[in-house]
């Protein structure tokens, strides 16, 4: 089992530095945790608050478990796999049927499919605990070229995004989804910097912002 399907559907811990002394905090599922804020969204509708952050929460929640829900059984039902009903019980049947994919054969579908759980586990988490970020505005992405893309509402978004959170390393990636390039850790971020032609001042993640 991956250690983001892991997480998905058990219980898991992860090591906290409080006052600089380590700390093992636990957790639910974070499917369970997913469930939650969409329950939770669904039965606080018309209290506190302001309705445009309640909205926008819903929106991401739930359709991030739609979609989870979707592929998962989807691809379950193309496999002819018979699925549980139960989302958890399901994601374990689904990593196990990709991990059975030929590689020779399958190799490009195997990748893909398998980045699913880990994909999925990072946008749970950063719907509960959303990292600091700065986007690189336009800027085009060395990858694909791209400064820009369009979302759902015709809004253009910069492709470039430097992601922090603390205890973890620093990403940048491309957010435009026919690319998805990423640079880890402080040399990924060097290693950008000099296809871009600059130099990154890592301090400006130590506070929060998102420009």
């Amino acid at each position: 089992m991956s250690d983001a399907l892991n997480r998905l559907i058990n219980p898991w811990q992860l090591t906290i530095t409080v006052n600089g002394e380590d700390r093992m905090q636990h957790f639910p599922p974070l499917i369970d945790m997913l469930h939650n804020i969409v329950g939770s969204s669904n039965n606080n509708r018309g209290g506190g608050g302001l309705p445009s952050t309640r909205n926008m929460l819903d929106t991401k929640a739930l359709d991030l478990l739609i979609n989870i829900e979707d592929v998962t059984r989807a691809w379950l039902q193309e496999w002819e796999v018979g699925g549980t009903g139960d989302l958890k019980a399901d994601l374990t049947l689904f990593e196990h049927a990709v991990q059975l994919l030929d590689e020779t054969e399958h190799g490009a579908l195997r990748d893909r499919l398998a980045a699913y759980p880990d994909q999925w586990a990072a946008r749970i988490w950063d719907l509960i605990e959303p990292p600091l970020q700065r986007r690189l505005r336009d800027t085009e992405c060395p990858k694909c070229g791209r400064a820009k893309w369009v979302n759902e509402n015709e809004e253009h978004n910069d492709n470039l995004t430097i992601t922090h959170r603390p205890g973890q390393e620093v990403t940048a990636e491309c957010s435009w989804v026919d690319c998805g390039a990423v640079w880890v850790g402080q040399d990924g971020l060097k290693a950008l910097g000099r296809q871009i032609g600059v130099e990154f001042d890592t301090s400006m993640l130590e506070t929060e912002g998102a420009d």
